[in-house]
């Protein structure tokens, strides 16, 4: 699994890339010196399965039941907006937690699906240094 995701800084230069890559520990060194020949590497971060993303599901209001209300509380979903004829779910957590609640949901309701990058729920900048 490889993702990628890109975004400003406020450094004008400076763009932040965010490569997620499932990479077995034994490989992450030369892993990451195939990286730096390609791009300029500031610093490179490692997580063991830590880390999360946001999946938001747009479902029809005729899906909005009392199943749909059980099945959001067993996988810890909530409801995000509603409008006259859709309604967001969404759920934070690792990629097979958003996939096995996509399968829960998938069906004709199912209207739209998209998922965050990566969210690392700590701070990249140690408190001391902002």
């Amino acid at each position: 699994m490889t993702s990628l995701n890109v975004a400003r800084t406020d450094i004008s230069e400076l763009v932040m890339l965010t490569i997620e890559a499932v990479v077995p520990a034994h490989d992450l060194r030369p892993f990451i010196e195939r990286l730096k020949k390609i791009v300029e590497v500031h610093s490179v971060q490692t997580y063991a399965d830590c880390l999360k993303k946001t999946g938001f599901f747009r479902m029809g209001t005729a899906a909005l039941n009392s199943e749909l209300w059980v099945m959001m509380g067993k996988y810890g979903a909530v409801l995000s907006s509603i409008d006259k004829n859709s309604f967001v779910v969404s759920k934070m957590g690792r990629d097979n937690d958003l996939d096995e609640l996509y399968s829960r949901l998938e069906g004709p309701h199912l209207l739209g699906f998209c998922k965050s990058g990566l969210i690392v729920e700590e701070s990249l900048v140690p408190f001391g240094e902002l």
